[in-house]
């Protein structure tokens, strides 16, 4: 029983992050493939951009705070929690890189053409 109850208080600690994650997982999955059509719900889609590199953002300092800063001088950190920070790092730099080089390639061809006001 003992460790019944150990498992579930290891999964109450982790459940709000795991939500947030989710939740901003959920928030900026609109902008794995933006398109004209998307400019309709624009005003829409710059919150929910905005709330889910925020929440992104937020999980990955609390993430780099835990695995530098421990609390307690005896626990060690996890070898996991240290590699989940790598990845959700990169992860996230990847995504803002893909997002901004999506944009403007989405401007560049919306853009219009001014190559004939010169002659």
């Amino acid at each position: 029983m003992d460790r019944l109850a150990k498992i579930q208080e290891q999964i109450y600690k982790h459940l709000p992050g795991v939500i947030a994650v989710l939740l901003a997982v959920w928030l900026l999955s609109p902008f794995i493939k933006i398109d004209r059509s998307d400019y309709v719900q624009g005003k829409v889609l710059v919150y929910r951009l905005a709330f889910g590199l925020m929440i992104m953002i937020i999980m990955l300092g609390k993430l780099g705070f835990d695995v530098f800063f421990p609390q307690g001088i005896a626990r060690p950190v996890s070898n996991t929690k240290s590699v989940i920070f790598l990845i959700l790092g990169i992860l996230l730099l990847a995504f803002v890189v893909y997002i901004i080089i999506q944009a403007g390639s989405l401007f560049m061809t919306s853009y219009p053409d001014t190559s004939g006001f010169n002659q």
